[in-house]
């Protein structure tokens, strides 16, 4: 599928011949009609030699009047505002004083079930709430005059002028004197609980529903500690007066890095079991390093935005690094980059840096998040920590209050002697990366490893290759790969020569014997795949002596080999205790794809494994084996697990064998309590494995249910759309007021190829107000409308081929078990 859907263009930056310099705005938001009434004050400077008109973003306001010093005349057109004034000449200025009304569909939203109110600009969306120039290169300062009913807090950007009785209500007046764009402006109102603390003379300020009071600093509790890092890392001090984060209901993001007024999900608010295996960290640290990249230095246009997304992911992943070590640092990333593959490869490829899409919030993806946080992974790997530093410190003071572009942070590497541009057309304004398949050889007398770039296109770049002897000498090689396909032949030293120190270079007489092992880009400095096709010993004495990327780089490519040798190193790796426990998940996930009887009875001894993120990975691998046998193994965890998560995984794995008791167990697990409901969503996607019950799971989307259950429930129903209660259940949750379960309405009717629900998903694709919304009905429409160009008869051959590459791989294992027995 091709990222640039029907309808998308080049988009440029607008033409600005005038300069917002301040917006004033009064609102008083109306809870019951769901409306605010505003009066807004714009200053206008002109930058044109002579500004006679005014064009302003403005999304289905009622404007009553636009005066300055007597009424303007003004048009509407979609959703431009036009504003006709006296002529003024270039740096004069002009106030428009504007009074409207308005029901917001979007940047605004008033909360059904509680008195609650927030706003979410990002991307183009704060022009449904007030008057403005709706794009990141505009930068103005702003106030904010709000009146609500007096148990009611209003927060926003800047700090607190005033606060006031008025009228029996209370009205809260904020500034923010640093110049900001329209989509990072911020209001959010309800009945919270406030709790403070200080750093260095920032005032933190944290507010969450009362009824959340308890757990709110299991979220925050590392606030300071991450202020303090990003400071020392960027050499640059926090550049605002206070710092807020606010948890509000039904938030449509994770978290939204408004300047210094962070809004956050209520999802991530947690109680002290969920604790055990779950962090705010990630979250609070990526809206926090975003007051720096996003914030105090802008994108100046939407095809930039990885300066914001890709940059507050990776500083997010280096306080990772900071607070949790090495080891986490390092699967971090490869898990990052693991969620750009899986985008790369089900859904598409793209160049970061690009113009033509069809909306700009088609751009908040992996490739601009994950994928960026690993491209700046690589150039810090590439030109080293401490020059790193210094590009993002000059990066910073350069651009600061202000807008940047891709290549003003290339210049900023630069000048420290880099050549970048190379690098940035590689992996920036190209698509891809690379898929290298690396093999060993032996010829004669000489061991040559062979690097095969098996994508399409061709990648360019330094590989870094780490032998190891038998007597544990390390030979450490740089090979530029600038071919589809390389050799290299590995030198090894001998002995009597490293101690002479003469450099001349000689392969082993008997390679096979000389080498233990070879690691490739062992410290995980390029984005790329990897299937290493060596000896099996090797890749075990790989998972033996290697460090975390190598021995995850080792257990992948074991995933080929089903002997008693293999199982058994991995076996022995998970379980044991000293393992970092992203090693032994990994080995649980490998020993799924082994699928013997020996790989099934290995992962039933890591049941008892203490680190829950590994019981989780233990869990999850069971449940792929389908085993019947394994119920009564995994009941125990469902029902009285430490771990919310192990919980949840029991649920779905116990579901997964499909068998008819495992239906009485999951209808009881659907009333166990949990964070975000995990458990109850997992048991719902258990039921439906069996595709029974359809009452319960059509009962658990309604509207009063939990939003997780309701999107597992609804995804669910793509198991059931033979039946004509499930196919009209899923046409009504098309229309559901919650974005995430139209998606997955959407996703069901994809993954059942559902031709019928193709004039629905149309009118979705045209109409739905989420742009993230209407790309998934486009994108759920091409992939149908594909499978009904493929003749069933193909399709039913793809089906059975599977089917015979999975009998195959166990033959192949049970064959392998034979040999090494004999």
């Amino acid at each position: 599928m091709k990222f640039e859907l029907p309808g998308s263009k080049a988009h440029y930056m607008p033409a600005k011949p005038f300069k917002i310099k301040h917006i004033k705005l009064e609102i008083e938001p109306e809870f019951e009609s769901k409306q605010i009434i505003c009066k807004e004050y714009l200053t206008i400077e002109a930058v044109a030699e002579r500004l006679e008109l005014i064009t302003l973003d403005a999304a289905e306001l009622d404007i009553k009047s636009i005066k300055s010093k007597g009424n303007l005349d003004f048009r509407m057109i979609d959703d431009k505002l036009n504003v006709y004034i006296e002529p003024i000449s270039e740096g004069s200025e002009i106030t428009l004083e504007i009074e409207y009304t308005a029901k917001p569909r979007r940047g605004f939203y008033f909360i059904d079930d509680s008195i609650q109110a927030w706003t979410q600009g990002e991307a183009t969306d704060s022009k449904y709430w007030f008057v403005c120039f709706d794009h990141p290169s505009m930068k103005f300062s702003s106030e904010m005059i709000v009146k609500v009913p007096k148990h009611l807090i209003a927060i926003s950007n800047g700090r607190l002028v005033e606060e006031r009785d008025e009228d029996e209500k209370k009205v809260y007046h904020w500034l923010e004197e640093h110049e900001h764009p329209a989509y990072l402006t911020s209001l959010a109102i309800g009945d919270f609980a406030k709790l403070e603390e200080e750093y260095n003379g920032i005032k933190l300020t944290y507010y969450v529903p009362k009824d959340k009071e308890e757990f709110a600093m299991l979220s925050f509790n590392h606030t300071k500690d991450m202020l303090e890092f990003f400071e020392e890392y960027t050499g640059i001090k926090y550049p605002y007066d206070k710092y807020a984060q606010i948890v509000v209901k039904d938030f449509i993001y994770g978290g939204m890095e408004n300047i210094s007024a962070t809004t956050l999900t209520m999802d991530t608010i947690h109680d002290r079991k969920a604790s055990i295996d779950f962090t705010s960290d990630h979250l609070v640290s990526h809206e926090l390093a975003h007051q720096w990249f996003g914030d105090l230095v802008t994108c100046r246009d939407w095809q930039h935005l990885w300066l914001n997304e890709a940059f507050a992911t990776y500083f997010e992943a280096l306080y990772w690094k900071k607070s949790r070590g090495k080891d986490e640092f390092n699967y971090y990333m490869l898990q990052t980059a693991e969620e750009y593959f899986e985008e790369a490869e089900k859904r598409y490829k793209r160049a970061i840096v690009t113009n033509i899409y069809k909306n700009p919030d088609d751009l908040f993806d992996r490739h601009t998040y994950e994928k960026g946080a690993c491209i700046l992974h690589m150039l810090r790997k590439s030109i080293g920590d401490k020059n790193f530093r210094r590009v993002i410190k000059a990066y910073l003071e350069q651009y600061k209050f202000d807008n940047a572009e891709t290549d003003d942070f290339r210049r900023c590497i630069e000048e420290y002697g880099f050549s970048m541009q190379g690098f940035f057309d590689q992996w920036l304004r190209s698509a891809g990366h690379p898929e290298l398949r690396v093999e060993l050889n032996y010829t004669a007398n000489v061991a040559t490893i062979k690097i095969k770039q098996m994508q399409e296109q061709l990648f360019k770049f330094p590989l870094d290759i780490r032998v190891v002897t038998q007597k544990e000498e390390i030979f450490n090689y740089t090979i530029e790969v600038e071919e589809k396909e390389h050799s290299f032949t590995i030198p090894i030293r001998k002995e009597e020569e490293i101690e002479s120190h003469e450099f001349v270079t000689y392969p082993p007489t008997k390679p096979d014997e000389e080498i233990a092992y070879l690691s490739v880009d062992p410290d995980n400095k390029l984005l790329k795949r990897l299937e290493l096709r060596l000896p099996k010993q090797m890749l075990i004495k790989l998972l033996e002596k290697g460090n975390t990327v190598e021995k995850v780089y080792a257990i992948n490519s074991l995933a080929e080999h089903s002997s008693d040798d293999v199982i058994n190193a991995l076996k022995d790796t998970m379980l044991d205790e000293d393992t970092f426990w992203g090693v032994a998940a990994e080995c649980a996930r490998t020993l799924a794809k082994i699928k013997s009887d020996d790989a099934y009875n290995a992962l039933l001894e890591g049941l008892s494994i203490k680190h829950p993120k590994v019981r989780r990975a233990v869990v999850r691998s069971i449940g792929e084996f389908r085993k019947k046998d394994s119920i009564d193994k995994l009941l125990p965890l469902l029902n009285n697990d430490e771990s919310y998560f192990v919980q949840a995984e029991a649920a779905l794995a116990i579901g997964k064998t499909k068998a008819k008791e495992a239906l009485e167990h999951l209808k009881n697990a659907l009333n166990i309590r949990s964070f975000n409901e995990i458990i109850a969503s997992n048991a719902i996607q258990g039921i439906a494995e069996s595709r029974e019950l359809l009452d319960i799971i059509l009962a658990k989307t309604e509207d009063n249910e939990h939003h997780r259950v309701r999107e597992a429930a609804t995804l669910a129903l793509a198991k059931y759309l033979d039946n004509d209660k499930a196919y009209d259940r899923l046409l009504a949750l098309l229309r559901d007021r919650w974005f995430k379960v139209r998606i997955n309405a959407i996703k069901a009717f994809e993954e059942a190829k559902a031709e019928k629900a193709i004039k629905a998903l149309e009118e979705v694709a045209s109409r739905d107000l989420e742009p993230r919304v209407r790309r998934a009905a486009e994108e759920a429409l091409i992939s149908i409308r594909e499978y009904m160009k493929k003749p069933k008869e193909i399709s039913k051959l793809e089906e059975e081929l599977d089917k015979l590459k999975s009998s195959n791989k166990e033959l192949v294992a049970r064959l392998e078990r034979l040999e090494s027995r004999h």
